[in-house]
């Protein structure tokens, strides 16, 4: 207490000012050296464990507790300042604590004197640095198995720094057969690029460095010392090497290797060792927070800029690292004075650079209590955010280089597994980590190999010494064994002493060396095979070998095709799009057989060849090229067209006959029935032809039947079908039409009316013009029709009606038809005209009801309010707004009002919780901005995004599903639900169903309305269920009308239900009166 007291005298405790506490890790001290007097300030004792003089404070206590390693540097250092040799005593040394350890300190103090110059006082602070030592400890572990994976890396790291190589690890010497690093480093990188990529090398590097950004994976050839050529896949980091850019390569040589090995990425870091903390500063402000003094030693090392602090506030001066919350924070503190330490802030340094700093302050009180202000301590705590920030990073650093990479990795400890990265998991067979950490390593290893890898492995922890790659077998968690190359080293794990080994699986180039000697038996069976000439060529697909009669099949002669590829040859008969596809078969290395080339000779004569191949590799799996024969065919070709053309083409128009019409209609009758389309048959007769071959002779009736032969072909697609059955008898068979039979006579009437305008634009005939018109009957190909005769009737009947009712015109051969049609064009009309303003549409809600009898949802229907015909149901317009695109308008409307009404649900707490479907057809999803659009009514409205479930149905599974599932996934990451309708009756396929992200499959109403009475249904909703459970989809079931077969569908686990059970689709006001009511009703019932 005395000694205490006698610090309280106002003269002490203003030289004791600036040695109160900055931080928590600070102890101050004072010793009077003419006195002996010490005084310890509380935190020197709690830092060594005691409570406050629980020790004697002499001046030999603190040399009583200082390690015996440390005690002479103490002495040393304390008499040097006493002689006078120096003003600043500064050491770091240990303090014995009192559990006994050891606690690293650093010990700063200043020397006051008298006027004789005599040492009279030393006054300072330990700093614990326990904390310092971790982080440095952690640098030093951390850059250890960094530089150890780096140096016994299987892959080549090389860094090259202004065009010369600066570093290169052992792989990278053994890669380029350099004897030392000495012979590679300091030479040309360039020296060592093959100078075929030498051009492409430089830009990478020049892209790289200007744009800060790694260069990608490729396939280059590099020059090892000798000259010789090794092939290697190779990527480059920018990289700061002394502070300077640079590149750091990562390669692995692929000559001898038909599957590569995913590189590793590996970026290299410069770990700064952490220095001495700086000194501090004490400053103190008034009792508005402004700065009114800052000690000399402000900035403590220079680093800060030096700036006119006073008069201002520590948020008015130049900062970053600081958010306006934690601003917010700390003036909170200052308005409530209370004391605040370590807050973090960054400052200006001089260097144009940041500098951290932190700083602690108390509040200061006059007698009366009344604030005056703030007075503190401020020290730079730089290096020891750039040690936490190294220390994360080399961390990072490394555990990305681990979890990413293609190479399997363990860590074992006392021959226990530690460590798995992923590739490793795989490779082993193990769904997670815990499958292997923990089980002993050498259960790992096949039978065979046991006792020898456990003996590298145990020579590796005694010697320290890593282990060169080999072969061996490992074990699967399954049992199956494994062909590997793997190698080991010995390394720090978690502090502890470990072995790291990295594995990759070589178990299919083994497979590939078999399958190689299989293929080349093939090819021995396939040269002994009788043909017209034997081909190869190479990897480049340029031909370097032919034999045989070559020109007989092509034309050309052997030279005529070495060094060049198939495609560079003149072909007749194939397109851009065949070659591209030929020659994506054979970069997919695929087989080929019976490819057939036209190509003509010098004389213009023309050859039919057919050309077979197969692709070669080398006894290490590289791809070499193809191999083949070739057979003359030009004989067999021209017979079969010769006998075509006379078998099944009009010889005066060239058009089909009709043997070939027949055919044509039988195939068409069955493909439309197959896939859901329907076709037409446009029978065409000229009026008055007779009177025109009667006056002008039947010659210039030739002509003109061969001039509307022209127009007609010119008014159909390439899939329709026009042919002349005789004298001036035309018919036109259309394919590919809608399914819809309205649809169908549509899409008939305008290509008729198309013929109509083409055939009666005048014709010049014998030098005159002549006016001719045709009669069109039409008939829609279906498959009730017993025969292509019938057809041909109906159509012809259709033409006759034309005929009769004036000529020049056309008509469908069933009279209602046509009144459907005219229909037709009139609603589709009418619905253009309601799509404008969007206010004859209105959208209704049928419910959805959970297992629990509570509504979750709602499916959104159109209505289509239309003022002359009243309400038009969906079943009436929808199909045509599909067929004639009105469907995209229509379906924009649909998604707004959606949007906006779960907007006004939740508003509602009854109704919050409601999710809204939404139907989408396939033709909406083919549209590019489809997503776009979706998202945007979103966003405007505010609607949440997982409260809309989109509903497609079947059919879009039809085309581009690859697209589609694209589509789907953007909008499933913004939230939005996806359903599948109408599930079992289209194009289901479970490989594109697993790949779609579905939340809901919906049973069919079809299914579900025989659920009761047919076992079949009954099975197809029970498989639709356990399908859906397979693949963590929730089921519901639509066409609910009874409550037996909801009870049923409910033990058959499906959860969810939409019918007239539960209510009808009903407008807005409605639905949420019956929303109130059903939910009173089931909450009766329970």
């Amino acid at each position: 207490m005395e000694q205490e007291k006698k610090w309280q005298e106002p003269q002490q405790l203003q030289e004791r000012l600036p040695l109160t506490p900055r931080n928590a890790d600070e102890a101050h001290w004072d010793w009077d050296l003419l006195t002996g007097e010490v005084y310890f300030a509380p935190r020197w004792w709690s830092m060594l464990g005691y409570a406050v003089d629980e020790l004697p404070a002499v001046a030999t206590l603190w040399a009583s507790l200082c390690h015996p390693d440390d005690a002479q540097n103490f002495h040393e250092a304390l008499t040097q300042v006493q002689a006078g040799r120096d003003d600043l005593f500064q050491l770091e040394h240990r303090l014995k604590h009192k559990d006994g350890q050891y606690l690293p300190v650093f010990a700063r103090a200043h020397i006051r004197r008298n006027t004789q110059g005599k040492a009279t006082r030393l006054s300072g602070f330990n700093r614990d640095l326990t904390a310092h030592k971790w982080f440095e400890a952690q640098l030093h572990e951390t850059e250890g198995r960094y530089r150890a994976l780096v140096e016994w890396s299987p892959f080549g790291v090389g860094v090259h720094q202004r065009g010369l190589v600066v570093y290169a690890n052992p792989a990278a010497l053994a890669i380029l057969g350099a004897s030392s690093a000495e012979a590679l480093i300091g030479t040309p990188i360039m020296d060592r690029v093959h100078p075929d990529f030498r051009q492409m090398a430089l830009e990478r590097v020049a892209t790289s460095l200007s744009s800060n950004t790694p260069m990608a994976w490729q396939t280059e050839k590099l020059l090892r010392m000798d000259g010789s050529v090794v092939q290697v896949e190779i990527q480059g980091t920018p990289i700061s090497h002394l502070g300077e850019p640079a590149i750091q390569v990562t390669f692995i040589d692929i000559t001898q290797r038909m599957q590569s090995v995913a590189s590793l990425r590996e970026s290299e870091s410069r770990f700064r060792a952490l220095t001495e903390l700086t000194s501090d500063w004490y400053w103190e402000q008034d009792d508005q927070c402004r700065f009114i003094h800052i000690s000399d030693n402000y900035p403590a090392n220079g680093r800060l800029a030096t700036a006119n602090c006073l008069g201002l506030k520590r948020w008015e001066l130049p900062h970053t690292g600081v958010t306006e919350e934690q601003w917010t924070q700390h003036r909170r503190l200052l308005q409530a004075r209370q004391t605040f330490h370590e807050f973090e802030m960054q400052r200006p340094g001089r260097d144009g650079g940041w500098v951290w700093i932190s700083v602690s302050g108390v509040p200061i009180f006059d007698d009366q209590g009344i604030f005056q202000g703030y007075w503190g301590m401020g020290r730079d705590i730089t290096e020891r955010k750039n040690a936490e920030n190294s220390v994360k990073e080399s961390q990072a650093q490394y555990q990305y280089l681990v979890e990413w990479s293609s190479v399997a990795l363990s860590v074992h400890q006392n021959g226990r597994i530690a460590y798995v990265n992923p590739a490793a998991m795989r490779l082993w067979g193990a769904a997670r980590p815990e499958d292997l950490i923990g089980t002993p390593i050498e259960a790992r290893f096949h039978p065979q190999y046991r006792a020898s890898t456990l003996e590298r492995l145990r020579a590796m922890s005694d010697k320290g010494q890593h282990a060169p790659m080999r072969e061996a077998k490992f074990l699967k968690l399954d049992g199956r064994s494994i062909d590997v190359e793997t190698q080991g080293l010995p390394i720090q794990y978690r502090g502890q002493p470990a072995i790291q080994i990295s594995f990759q699986d070589i178990t299919a180039r083994k497979q590939i060396e078999n399958t190689l000697r299989e293929s080349e038996d093939r090819f021995r069976t396939l040269t002994q095979l009788s043909s017209d000439w034997y081909w190869e060529q190479d990897e480049n697909y340029r031909f370097v070998l032919l034999s045989g009669d070559v020109a007989a099949g092509t034309g050309l002669s052997s030279q005529d095709h070495i060094g060049k590829t198939h495609w560079d040859l003149p072909a007749l008969n194939l397109s851009d799009a065949d070659w591209v596809r030929h020659r994506s078969a054979l970069e997919a290395l695929q087989e080929f057989r019976d490819f057939e080339i036209r190509r003509p000779d010098s004389a213009l004569r023309m050859h039919w060849s057919s050309v077979s191949g197969t692709p070669m590799f080398d006894s290490h799996g590289v791809f070499k090229g193809y191999r083949g024969i070739g057979r003359d065919v030009t004989t067999q070709k021209q017979a079969a067209d010769q006998i075509h053309r006379l078998a099944f083409y009009d010889a005066l128009t060239g058009l089909p006959n009709r043997r070939f019409l027949l055919e044509r209609l039988k195939k068409a009758v069955q493909i439309n029935a197959r896939h859901h389309l329907r076709g037409a048959l446009l029978f065409i007769d000229l009026d008055n032809f007779k009177t025109l071959n009667d006056t002008l002779g039947h010659d210039v009736g030739d002509v003109l039947l061969q001039q509307v032969a022209a127009r007609l072909v010119a008014c159909v697609r390439e899939v329709d079908t026009v042919a002349r059955l005789g004298g001036d008898e035309f018919v036109v068979v259309l394919e590919d039409l809608d399914w819809d039979k309205i649809d169908a006579a549509t899409q008939a009437d305008a290509v008729g009316q198309k013929i109509l305008a083409a055939l009666n634009v005048p014709y010049r005939l014998a030098g005159r013009e002549h006016r001719s018109s045709p009669s069109i009957g039409i008939t829609l190909l279906s498959s009730s029709v017993s025969g292509v005769d019938d057809l041909l009737k109906q159509a012809d009947l259709a033409m006759y009606q034309a005929k009769a009712a004036g000529r020049n015109t056309l008509r469908f051969f069933d009279v209602a038809m046509q009144c459907e049609v005219d229909s037709r064009v009139a609603l589709e009309s009418d619905l253009r005209d309601g799509l404008q303003g969007g206010e004859e549409l209105v959208l209704h809600f049928q419910p959805i009801v959970g297992v629990d009898g509570l509504t979750t949802g709602a499916e959104a229907l159109v209505r289509w309010q239309q003022p002359m015909r009243g309400l038009v149901m969906p079943e009436e317009f929808v199909p045509l707004a599909e067929a004639t695109g009105l469907i995209l308008p229509l379906g924009r409307w649909v998604m707004q009002q959606a949007c906006e009404q779960l907007v006004a649900w939740a508003q509602q707490p009854q109704t919050a919780h409601l999710t809204l479907a939404v139907n989408v057809s396939a033709r909406e999803l083919r549209e590019p901005e489809f997503v776009a659009h979706v998202i945007r009514c979103l966003n405007q409205t505010g609607a949440t995004p997982g409260r809309l479930r989109l509903e497609l149905t079947e059919s879009v599974l039809a085309h581009r599903v690859d697209d589609i599932i694209v589509k789907m996934n953007a909008l499933r990451s913004h939230g939005v639900g996806f359903s599948l309708d109408d599930f079992g009756t289209g194009y289901s396929s479970l490989s594109y169903l697993k790949q779609l992200p579905l939340d809901l499959l919906k049973i069919d109403r079809s299914f579900v309305r025989d659920v009761l009475t047919d076992p079949n249904d009954a099975a197809i909703a029970r498989t639709i269920v356990a399908l859906g459970q397979s693949l963590g989809l929730s089921v519901m079931a639509e066409g609910v009308e009874t409550e037996e077969q909801r009870a049923f569908l409910a033990a058959s686990g499906c959860l969810a239900y939409q019918g007239h059970l539960f209510g009808h689709p009903m407008p807005i006001d409605q639905f949420e009166a019956f929303l109130a009511r059903f939910e009173i009703s089931q909450e009766t019932r329970m």
